[in-house]
């Protein structure tokens, strides 16, 4: 029997501590506790954790000859490039409004009905959005699996690969998190895989331009805090991100890979002087 190789073993591990504290810990909070929507916020948290927990676990495993200190030391070397995080801004908060006003259109309301601005929970917001999947997650996603992943399969398979981890992580989510069933849960699933995919992809052409970990966090960060704004139907709104996210995710691959090989031509025509 072929043994299992350790950068996998790190995806399996990751996924089996997630689901557990998600239908274990989150299961104990509501159905025993009661647990109150602010106590429910903190469990989150802590699920959202678990590829940074296992990572830490397995660091000696993984990368032998590193520490804890000099892996993160590593992540956050290079220079941050603030040009990048503007631009990254941009998209994700124009692909956002783009898709609420397409929704706005199509449910011919006014695009000020789909979204809602309270400044009393606004701290909160920022504080759960950013102590969550962007903290969480991205030592585990772009710190260690992207490069892992790049390395073996190449830049567009890794990020695709990685992608599609990512997506189905959230897995329990899917089921937990939302009350559609049916066509509508399929519809919903779908979406979120093609948009969560897309974005994976578009994270990593950004991390080629400036690879600090905190860009993935402040990427992440973006990604999930602009939907804290949205009051409408959920299954829209991710229908129209997936859409807008493979086009602006193609656009990103093409022009980095052109680049890509640009450079490449110029390096061996420089090197056949």
């Amino acid at each position: 029997m072929k043994k299992i190789d350790k950068m996998w073993k790190y995806v399996i591990y990751t996924y089996l501590l997630f689901w557990f504290m998600v239908l274990g810990i989150g299961g104990i909070a509501i159905f025993m506790l009661n647990a109150s929507d602010f106590s429910m916020r903190w469990v989150i948290t802590l699920c959202s954790w678990s590829p940074t927990i296992v990572l830490l676990l397995m660091l000696k495993k993984l990368n032998p000859d590193t520490s804890i200190w000099e892996f993160y030391k590593k992540a956050f070397k290079e220079k941050l490039n603030f040009r990048v995080f503007a631009l990254v801004m941009l998209v994700i908060v124009g692909i956002f409004l783009l898709s609420v006003w397409t929704l706005s259109v199509f449910e011919k309301q006014e695009i000020s009905a789909q979204l809602s601005f309270v400044s009393a929970t606004l701290f909160g917001n920022i504080l759960f959005t950013a102590i969550q999947g962007a903290s969480g997650e991205e030592s585990g996603w772009r710190a260690y699996l992207m490069p892992e992943m790049e390395s073996r399969y190449g830049f567009v398979r890794g990020n695709l690969i990685l992608g599609l981890v990512w997506s189905f992580w959230h897995l329990p989510l899917w089921f937990v998190s939302t009350n559609y069933n049916g066509l509508l849960l399929l519809i919903y699933i779908f979406s979120f895989i093609i948009g969560l995919t897309s974005f994976s992809m578009i994270i990593g052409v950004c991390m080629k331009k400036c690879n600090n970990l905190f860009l993935a966090f402040w990427m992440h960060f973006l990604f999930n805090f602009v939907l804290t704004f949205f009051t409408g139907q959920d299954i829209y709104l991710l229908s129209s991100l997936a859409i807008l996210y493979v086009l602006v995710a193609t656009i990103f691959v093409a022009v980095y890979l052109k680049k890509s090989n640009l450079y490449r031509l110029e390096d061996k025509n420089i090197s056949n002087i």
